[in-house]
């Protein structure tokens, strides 16, 4: 009964916010042509045999995100993305009267979904909402050349699927291994976060093997969670390594994965100020893998940033 109640609660709730969203498209100066209802998006990308192209924006603070819609999206190019995307803008902006209370608790909702740690953020994703490609940031790109990239990246999810379909006729580690090429084209936390059923029979028609690396970039996932937490606690430098190197030893995430989180949660520290905890991280980070493109780097960051 607990179970009925909260899904009539939820799809009521569902209702109320469509009806917010009825219609409604962004055709402010911004973003002429482009939904800001992911539902609608999904409806419309099925009808119209379409993925989505789904961004998260700070439109009136973020420069990149400004830089972004100034050098691409505002471009002519990039109306040929539509031929292949339907558009979905998700934006955060500080002056709340430009998007709708139903926009604002969408971007909550989804901006936790997808896990966005900054904007701009894009995400392509299939019909049903799933996403096959995330890229975060604007890297300073030429509209021809960003849209060029972008589109070409339908590509990955044809390849997707056709590896899907391959896994329906396919047994035990064959299987495994079909499954695992669909979802070795997206992003190792995308696939982890939003493939969770695939990874599960990949885990169990092969343990050993392929479930082996999966396991791996769960635990790594999970290291980065905790290590926010950790981290937000605000402990002193000594114990912070204290608690840091029980984390690691308990999680035991992939080496490359670890260390890109302890060195950008070192980075956000820095910035924050919190000189001792970022050079904690960083150590920790070095630790993990000392010969990666990271890990030789760091010696030198910390001779020229962490000078006691």
């Amino acid at each position: 009964m607990r179970l009925i109640n909260k899904t009539l609660a939820m799809l009521a709730t569902t209702a109320l916010v469509m009806s917010s969203f009825s219609n409604i498209s962004a055709d402010d100066d911004h973003y002429k042509g482009w939904t800001r209802s992911f539902e609608e998006a999904k409806q419309l990308a099925a009808e119209e045999g379409k993925a989505i192209l789904m961004e998260f924006t700070g439109s009136d603070w973020c420069p990149p995100c400004k830089a972004l819609h100034k050098n691409v999206l505002s471009q002519d190019v990039f109306q040929t993305v539509k031929e292949d995307y339907i558009l979905l803008v998700l934006d955060s902006p500080r002056d709340k009267s430009l998007v709708t209370p139903a926009e604002q608790e969408q971007y909550q909702q989804l901006s936790a979904k997808f896990q966005v740690r900054g904007v701009p953020s894009v995400f392509l994703a299939d019909a049903k909402g799933r996403p096959f490609h995330f890229q975060s940031g604007y890297g300073g790109q030429p509209a021809k050349e960003w849209v060029s990239d972008i589109r070409a990246k339908k590509e990955v999810l044809a390849k997707r699927d056709a590896a899907f379909a391959k896994a329906e006729s396919a047994e035990s580690v064959e299987k495994a291994k079909a499954l695992d090429e669909a979802i070795s084209v997206v992003d190792a936390k995308v696939a982890v976060t939003f493939y969770g059923d695939t990874v599960d029979q990949i885990l169990e028609l092969d343990a050993e093997g392929l479930g082996a690396k999966y396991a791996a970039i769960k635990r790594s996932i999970e290291f980065e969670n905790d290590l926010g937490e950790l981290t937000g606690k605000k402990l002193e430098a000594d114990k912070l390594a204290t608690e840091l190197n029980k984390l690691i030893e308990e999680k035991k995430p992939d080496a490359a994965m670890g260390q890109e989180a302890l060195f950008m949660r070192s980075q956000r520290l820095y910035g924050a100020g919190n000189k001792p905890a970022a050079k904690v991280l960083l150590q920790a980070a070095q630790k993990l893998d000392p010969e990666s493109r990271i890990g030789q780097q760091i010696p030198q960051i910390l001779e020229n940033f962490f000078k006691d």
